[in-house]
């Protein structure tokens, strides 16, 4: 028979500096989970997500109804996709290659190994979207072990969540033109040196005779 063992929990006082870490902690979970799930669209190619919603169509009016319908859609098929990435989305596929012909007359070319129910992606896109998946689902665990635990919700106002989130579209915006500016600089960078050296070999061999 095994003899149970009595095991002494620790407790603490909810003081307001422990109510207002633990608040900003959710908030700031709350705040990750809604990016998080933006970056899956985008890369998963939900269409709505490819420009900056509305703040209505977010967060919806100051009753908190949403007038935009399809803005409630592509969220929930984020979500969806979020938890759920595995079924949802796929490599591209690069299989052998055959004609299909439906009813209606309509031809139409299936690789082998494709999954008409799934998302194509490419290798980079489906990588980024299981790896978010993944962060999405240990966001939403800790914010619902902080309301299990201790009661606590988000309280980040929706003007203050929009806020924050077109401002991070435009860093992301702003770091990807960055981005592609030094990649063309580079490039260009790398085609003078590349032209240089070219001109310097067609200056040896039209001198060569005189060495």
């Amino acid at each position: 028979m095994t003899k149970a063992t009595k095991v002494n929990v620790a407790t603490f006082e909810m003081t307001p500096a422990v109510e207002t870490y633990l608040q900003e902690q959710i908030d700031f979970l709350s705040q990750m989970a809604c990016n998080q799930l933006g970056t899956i669209a985008n890369y998963a190619n939900i269409a709505g997500f490819q420009t900056i919603p509305t703040f209505e169509q977010m967060f919806g009016d100051s009753f908190g109804l949403a007038n935009d319908s399809n803005q409630r859609e592509l969220k929930y098929a984020a979500s969806t996709v979020a938890n759920s990435p595995d079924m949802l989305v796929q490599v591209k596929p690069t299989g052998n290659v055959y004609g299909t012909q439906d009813a209606a007359g309509v031809k139409d070319t299936v690789f082998s190994d494709q999954d008409r129910n799934k998302i194509q992606l490419s290798e980079f896109g489906y990588k980024v979207v299981s790896e978010t998946a993944e962060r999405f689902a240990k966001t939403m665990t800790d914010v619902s072990m902080l309301h299990a635990n201790f009661g606590i919700v988000p309280t980040t106002s929706r003007t203050e969540r929009y806020e924050l989130f077109v401002a991070n579209e435009h860093a992301k915006k702003r770091s990807k033109q960055e981005m592609q500016s030094r990649t063309e600089s580079k490039f260009a960078e790398n085609k003078n040196h590349n032209e240089c050296i070219l001109q310097l070999v067609q200056v040896a061999n039209a001198t060569a005779h005189l060495v």
